[in-house]
């Protein structure tokens, strides 16, 4: 079940990087952030269930009341930013091939770069919340992936604190 969510929420990642809409691309982030939760019921269930709510209900829903502009329109040449994303997983498959267990470090790590790269492709305002939800449900992924995961540590990744923050600015900027 694990090797699933890890799976689609990496398909939701590539998804994100495809999506054209802020709803569109609000929708994938809410069911990645289902994935993720997926991931780290396991180890910890409460931490699991309050990061769907924070990252997957509550700023999907805050997004949605936000934005303006429904285009994500992107920034510089696409083939580009497709052979970054590529090399990217690549990369990181390798390099985590052997941790862990269902992939789910490989795909964490992937989730959360690729989160990344979607600020750096996309030229929208809301883009680096979208950007930084999806790098926080690749984070959820990675705490999903511990054996044991200490109350803290399982609270700090649940928290979107950062994709929180930067929506906050782009709420007070409109």
């Amino acid at each position: 079940m694990i090797g699933v969510a890890s799976a689609a929420a990496l398909l939701l990642s590539i998804g994100l990087l495809w999506a054209r809409r802020i709803d569109t691309a609000t929708q994938l982030c809410a069911l990645q952030a289902l994935s993720a939760a997926v991931s780290l019921g396991q180890v910890a269930p409460t931490v699991a269930i309050l990061a769907f709510a924070l990252n997957g209900v509550a700023l999907p829903l805050a997004i949605a009341r936000l934005h303006g502009a429904t285009m994500l329109q992107a920034r510089g040449a696409a083939l580009l930013s497709w052979t970054v994303a590529l090399a990217l997983m690549a990369l990181t498959g390798m390099a985590f091939a052997g941790v862990g267990t269902d992939g789910l470090v490989a795909a964490g790590a992937s989730v959360a770069l690729l989160g990344l790269l979607l600020i750096a492709f996309r030229a929208h305002p809301l883009a680096p919340v979208l950007g930084f939800l999806s790098s926080q449900n690749g984070l959820v992924m990675l705490a999903g992936a511990q054996s044991e995961l200490a109350l803290p540590t399982a609270l700090a990744v649940a928290l979107p604190l950062v994709p929180a923050l930067v929506l906050a600015e782009s709420w007070q900027r409109q």
